[in-house]
């Protein structure tokens, strides 16, 4: 079962947050105009672009900002409860747009993606399974997905091997440290080997590759 290329794609603080504080949207967090455009010339290497759901009801995002004129995205996000509401810019039919259900996802939900125009992708029973989620995105077209999470997707990908890179904006900011971490949760020690790193005013972008014990990346 073959699954696109996953890298990951987050701002953090220095001491690992992604936003401001416990359900504030990272929309709240400023930094350079180098690091934004270097996170949205990122965006534009991958056909899709994923996040949890959780960043879908706290940002209510777009995740169109990256396109320049004449450009598609596509977006995608795991939302087998059905929690992502009608009047949400996720949901607007502005760009393609996939969803990761289950079997146990409420009939009226998938009624309101078929209007919306929204792909429901099956991958699993009662709770979600990553890798049938990513290998219906394959099935779809979708070879390489840039993750930007929040926290818990991030830690979910990496604790299954299925992080290839991981691409951390380091913003010259301390923020509250009870907020969303980077690695939302437990979760084994992951090494990462550091290929490379630029620097845009105070901030940095840095790129890892993780170091799976005796493995591979997955897919």
């Amino acid at each position: 079962m073959g699954i696109p290329r996953v890298d990951l794609l987050t701002a953090a603080s220095i001491n690992g947050v992604i936003t401001p504080g416990r359900g504030c949207s990272s929309h709240e967090i400023k930094a350079g105009p180098g690091l934004w455009e270097a996170k949205y010339r990122m965006r534009r290497r991958y056909d899709a672009l994923l996040v949890g759901s959780n960043t879908v009801l706290t940002n209510d995002p777009s995740m169109t900002s990256h396109l320049r004129k004449g450009e598609a995205a596509v977006r995608a996000t795991l939302d087998s409860r059905g929690r992502i509401p009608p009047g949400f810019r996720f949901l607007d039919g502005s760009v393609r747009t996939l969803v990761g259900i289950t079997t146990s996802t409420s009939p009226d939900y998938l009624r309101l993606l078929e209007e919306r125009g929204a792909e429901a992708v099956p991958c699993g029973e009662e709770a979600p399974d990553l890798r049938l989620f990513l290998a219906g995105l394959e099935a779809r077209g979708i070879s390489s997905v840039v993750c930007e999470g929040g926290g818990i997707l991030n830690r979910a990908l990496l604790d299954q091997r299925l992080v290839g890179k991981v691409h951390l904006l380091l913003l010259p900011l301390v923020l509250d440290g009870g907020s969303v971490n980077l690695f939302e949760g437990p979760g084994l020690p992951v090494p990462l080997d550091l290929e490379a790193v630029e620097r845009f005013g105070d901030g940095l972008v840095l790129r890892y590759a993780p170091i799976y014990a005796n493995s591979t990346v997955s897919g």
